[in-house]
């Protein structure tokens, strides 16, 4: 699958940053207790790709993988998490209740078009955070459209949400992937309710009811659903002597039928777990997280690759195992980085026929290594630097290498 397919995953990403690095430049509030502010950034990143030739299969087609073929060239590119422009209104405390609502916009400037014949009809403008909460003593009420819970916090912790991360340095428009399809299955935002609880001595559960998803794959679309998507979370939060350890284990389940005429029967179910753990201790950051999916899919959650032909769900697994270094210095603050993790897929009985036939072939695995710099020169002017070594394999036995570098920079407020 090309990467030009993969454009709209990448615009649905900012609210990664600002859920635990939002600065509010502006902030005005009255004698009343209600508060205005903003948030935001702009970014812009070079790359330079390189890519072997994706792999031949004869008259048939090769499915998955995101590269075109045999490219080699270098662009000016927004980064995985687009520009930002968000407004926060908080309302005074009323009955024990705290309100609060956020709407961000998320535009990005890169053209679908490559070369010189690039245009400007590929840029995009999502709203993808529009929500209210609800805070007192029960707990947190969240409606609206936000992140969503399974394999969120997998996403929130990898090191290249303040990167480029892997492939479309090139190809499409949007913003390229970061480690999306190579150690999680993104999240996507979406419309949900969401009960959060208070504090117990360090753990949280989480709860939500979500708009549901098509089920689907190339040729097998489930559109029928009856029922909400339900995920949630629970996580643990706490210090030691010299650092900080966070742990999550989230899960996801959604039901959906196939309608008549679409040429296939009865339902599909999607089930997946995912969890991580984050371990802080001076200057160092280890993540170690994973995930098990049914019908979840590889890259994009349930509406790409989550069936195979003839409508049954297809097994992923995936990981990430990540070390940070981080410290100051006379020019700022500096971290190190390096990540290696994958996404694998399970052959189903239908996808080893249709290759042992010659019509299609599935992807396999997807893995990446990222070296990483990031430089924070003050709380608002970042730069940053990655180095991306791809592989992408296929069931037939054939496999495809890319090589990414590129450097950027970040303005927030």
């Amino acid at each position: 699958m090309k990467i030009s397919r993969f454009w709209l995953s990448g615009l649905f990403f900012g609210l990664l940053v600002f859920s635990t690095n939002s600065h509010a430049a502006i902030v005005i509030g009255t004698d009343s207790g209600w508060a205005f502010s903003t948030d935001g950034l702009v970014n812009m990143f070079a790359a330079y790709e390189t890519a072997d030739d994706k792999p031949d299969f004869g008259s048939g087609i090769r499915r998955g993988g995101t590269i075109v073929d045999n490219q080699e060239g270098y662009r000016e590119r927004i980064g995985l998490v687009p520009g930002i422009l968000a407004f926060n209104i908080k309302a005074p405390t009323m009955g024990g209740l705290d309100m609060a609502a956020r709407v961000g916009f998320y535009p990005t400037y890169d053209s679908k078009d490559i070369g010189k014949s690039k245009n400007s009809f590929g840029n995009q403008i999502d709203l993808r955070e529009i929500f209210f909460t609800v805070d007192g003593n029960f707990g947190q009420m969240l409606i609206g459209k936000t992140l969503s819970q399974f394999q969120g916090q997998n996403l929130l912790t990898d090191m290249t949400v303040w990167g480029y991360g892997a492939q479309g340095a090139l190809d499409g428009g949007g913003t390229p992937l970061g480690r999306i399809g190579y150690g999680y299955v993104y999240p996507q935002f979406n419309a949900q309710v969401r009960y959060t609880t208070p504090d117990l001595n360090g753990f949280k559960v989480a709860v939500g009811l979500y708009d549901p998803s098509v089920i689907a794959g190339p040729s097998a679309r489930a559109e029928e659903t009856k029922l909400p998507r339900v995920e949630g979370e629970v996580s643990y939060a706490g210090t030691f002597e010299g650092g900080s350890l966070k742990a999550w284990v989230s899960g996801v389940w959604q039901e959906a039928d196939f309608t008549s005429g679409s040429g296939f029967d009865g339902t599909v179910e999607a089930t997946g777990i995912a969890g991580g753990v984050q371990v802080l201790y001076k200057g160092f950051d280890l993540v170690l997280s994973g995930f098990d999916n049914s019908a979840v899919g590889s890259v994009l959650m349930l509406d790409t690759d989550a069936l195979d032909a003839a409508g049954k769900e297809r097994d992923s697994q995936g990981f990430i195992a990540q070390l940070m270094y981080g410290f100051d210095n006379r020019l700022g603050k500096t971290k190190l980085g390096v990540s290696y993790g994958g996404n694998y897929m399970d052959e189903t009985s239908r996808d080893k026929a249709d290759r042992l036939l010659g019509t299609e072939v599935q992807i396999e695995e997807q893995t990446l290594w990222v070296f990483g710099l990031y430089h924070d020169i003050n709380p608002h002017l970042k730069v940053m630097t990655e180095i991306m070594l791809t592989e992408n394999s296929w069931f037939d036995g054939e496999d495809q290498n890319t090589e990414i570098f590129s450097i950027g920079t970040f303005f927030v407020w």
